[in-house]
């Protein structure tokens, strides 16, 4: 299946992947080669789970985590 990633907001960059049928968001992130704890996903305006299940054609908003002290 074919997803469309945004990732945001210091990378701005899109990218589709194809990815195996009943793929979730962490598999995503992890072929991207990055940790699933870094980012938030968003969906239809939404964040998401990282056990979401995509579908042919998401579009899947990464945001990554910026935290400090």
């Amino acid at each position: 299946m074919l997803v469309t990633v945004h990732l945001l907001p210091i990378r701005r960059e899109t990218k589709a992947l194809e990815l195996r049928d009943a793929a979730t968001v962490e598999e995503l992130i992890r072929t991207l080669g990055l940790l699933p704890d870094g980012w938030i996903a968003v969906s239809d305006g939404e964040p998401v789970p990282i056990d979401h299940v995509l579908s042919d054609g998401d579009v899947v908003k990464l945001v990554s985590v910026v935290s400090g002290g």
